[in-house]
């Protein structure tokens, strides 16, 4: 007797259904009605398969002509090689793509969070894999130069309702504000950073968890010292997190994110080439202490700089680190990506864009996911 997807127990339905990866589901949809309302409306199924499936990891570039390409890197033989894939489309319409320069991407599980240097008065949350989006409106209160960030709290009866949550914040200052995608509002907070410290690279702020996590400066009467901060956004305050160790001579620091449940940091001491990549311990809600392992130790050629702002992606099995850095030549300069392995060979490859004013370009990890984007008022809308 031949079994139908209907005649299955609902329970072991959705328990395969939540291994099979986010891309495969999109197929599936037109199976039945009921696999297709589960995928399209079920908070709770969608929460439970991010947990559960086996996660994809896409290589996105952020390319300084404001446009996101997915990457392929080919990093077996002894010349690894990169190549830019057919653009990922935002779902409006072009005109409304130009008029909005995407010029900072954030992930976090799934959605994107975009916003432009050019038009801070509005920033787009976008879920690639099932096309809704949301603008947000952030209105313009202070000067040039605003950051956000994306995260969200969660039920602690019920794990699977995250409640997404905006941060806004000045480079440089101590001036915070959050918005609640549930209430649609904006509200001031206070105390974030410790007295002394701000914000020190927000460009490359990265979400785990749900949460966010910084670069900080901290200024004392004789140094300068860069810590590590985690933004809660259950609790809205941030608290500190060790760096493998600490410096005052840090030249370059960089985070990234890997396998979406650890944090790994590049360090690069001032006048020197001797680069580390160190990882964390897997990172979930019930850890309260976090250690670090070094993964790699790189003493690079002085012509490869790594600045403070550099992206940076890390394959553990192989222990590649993929930098995304400038390149001057010929008096061009030139976004490039920089492959580094552990025997210290550098392979270089450009993105083929000349530098343009306002945005270098950046390279990151999206796991396409189910996640929902619950618009003002309880409803939702799809992109074109």
């Amino acid at each position: 007797m031949k079994t139908t997807p209907e005649q299955l127990p609902k329970d072991l339905v959705e328990e395969i259904l939540c291994r099979v990866p986010a891309t495969s589901l999109k197929r599936l949809r037109s199976t039945c009605k009921a696999w297709n309302r589960l995928f399209k409306n079920d908070r709770r199924f969608a929460s439970k398969h991010f947990d559960k499936s086996a996660k994809q990891f896409i290589p996105l570039s952020l390319r300084n002509d404001y446009r996101i390409f997915p990457i392929s890197f080919n990093l077996h033989g002894n010349s690894p090689s990169l190549e830019l894939k057919s653009e990922l489309i935002d779902p409006h319409s072009k005109n409304s793509v130009a008029q909005f320069e995407i010029s900072r991407v954030l992930h976090c599980e799934g959605l994107l969070l975009c916003s432009s240097h050019v038009d801070e008065s509005r920033v787009l949350v976008w879920n690639p894999l099932t096309g809704e989006t949301r603008w947000i409106r952030t209105g313009n209160f202070r000067k040039e130069g605003r950051s956000f960030d994306l995260g969200y709290s969660q039920d602690d009866n019920k794990s699977w309702i995250k409640s997404y949550k905006l941060l806004s914040y000045y480079r440089g200052t101590k001036y915070f504000e959050i918005y609640d995608f549930d209430s649609d509002s904006w509200r001031i907070l206070d105390d974030i950073i410790a007295p002394g410290g701000s914000i020190g690279y927000s460009e490359l702020s990265v979400s785990l968890k749900g949460n966010t996590y910084w670069l900080a400066r901290g200024v004392t009467e004789t140094a300068r010292i860069i810590s590590l901060l985690k933004f809660d956004f259950s609790t809205e305050k941030s608290v500190p997190v060790p760096l493998p160790y600490q410096s005052r001579r840090f030249e370059a620091t960089s985070l990234s994110v890997v396998r979406e449940d650890k944090l790994s940091v590049l360090l690069q001491l001032d006048k020197s080439s001797k680069t580390e990549v160190w990882v964390t311990d897997k990172i979930d809600e019930t850890t309260k202490v976090i250690s670090w392992s070094k993964v790699l130790a790189l003493d690079l050629n002085p012509r490869l700089q790594i600045w403070s702002d550099a992206s940076f992606l890390l394959g553990e099995e192989k222990k590649v680190v993929m930098c995304c850095e400038k390149l001057i030549d010929e008096n061009k300069v030139k976004d490039m990506v920089y492959i580094v392995g552990e025997d210290n060979v550098v392979t270089e490859v450009g993105f083929g864009v000349d530098e343009m004013d306002g945005c270098r370009a950046v390279i990151f990890n999206y796991v396409p996911s189910l996640v929902q984007i619950e618009q003002a008022g309880g409803n939702r809308k799809r992109g074109n």
